[in-house]
């Protein structure tokens, strides 16, 4: 009788236990799609949350630059701390380079016979600040970790460039073609060729030339010539100094 006692005394802090686990599994189960629900309501309200990165701000200036002002509708030389926001833009004539600053941070650089505008219509919420380039060469520099999502997504020719951290540049020639490189930073590069829509998201030290029309090949090691050689080894120190990289 007293190892039988024995024997049930000793069972029941393990029934006990037994039945606390099955209640704790249970529970879990239960909260854990409110963990879940609360995780993605958390990720829309931060992506939501994001600034607008309009207007940009004229932050340097070298040689002849100007800006487009709706209120004028016209070209006017450019000042420093000037505002380009929706449907104005900005453009480096001969010998001529700027800098442009988002609300965010990230950064815009010009070389000279480069033109871009800002889209006609604010962005939706969480989504990036669209840019039209048209001519030159631009490098944009995102700052990392800014954000949730690509802040700056420029359109130049046949391809769009979401830039999401890091630095890209991208260079129009004059055969309709561009250049898109990816210097530090992983852009995504999209577009469409006979109504088939291509996506390609570049590696650091990757570029990706995408023609007039059809295609682009695959990305390609980044090529070099000397003729540009201070416009790269400049915007690089101003990201490390600006602390794009």
């Amino acid at each position: 009788m007293t190892r039988a006692r024995t024997v049930a005394v000793s069972a029941a802090p393990a029934g006990r236990t037994a039945v606390s686990a099955l209640i704790a599994l249970v529970a879990l189960a239960a909260i854990a799609p409110l963990g879940m629900a609360a995780g993605a309501a958390w990720w829309a309200a931060a992506a939501w949350a994001q600034p607008a990165e309009s207007p940009l701000t004229v932050a340097t200036i070298s040689g002849h630059v100007e800006v487009y002002l709706k209120a004028k509708s016209a070209w006017v030389p450019a000042r420093l701390r000037d505002q380009i926001g929706e449907g104005e833009g900005v453009r480096a004539l001969p010998g001529g380079r700027l800098t442009l600053r988002s609300v965010g941070g990230h950064s815009l650089r010009f070389a000279p016979l480069s033109q871009l505008f800002v889209g006609e219509t604010p962005p939706a919420a969480g989504k990036p600040l669209a840019l039209r380039m048209d001519s030159g060469w631009v490098w944009a520099a995102v700052l990392p970790g800014a954000s949730l999502r690509a802040p700056l997504e420029i359109q130049a020719g046949p391809v769009t460039v979401a830039v999401r951290g890091g630095a890209a540049s991208i260079r129009a020639g004059s055969d309709g073609a561009v250049l898109v490189r990816a210097h530090h930073g992983s852009p995504l590069c999209s577009g469409a060729a006979a109504g088939r829509p291509w996506e390609r998201v570049l590696r650091p030290g990757e570029e990706l030339l995408v023609p007039a029309s059809g295609p682009p090949g695959a990305p390609r090691s980044l090529t070099r010539d000397g003729g540009e050689a201070a416009w790269v080894l400049w915007n690089q120190e101003q990201d490390r100094a600006g602390g794009y990289q």
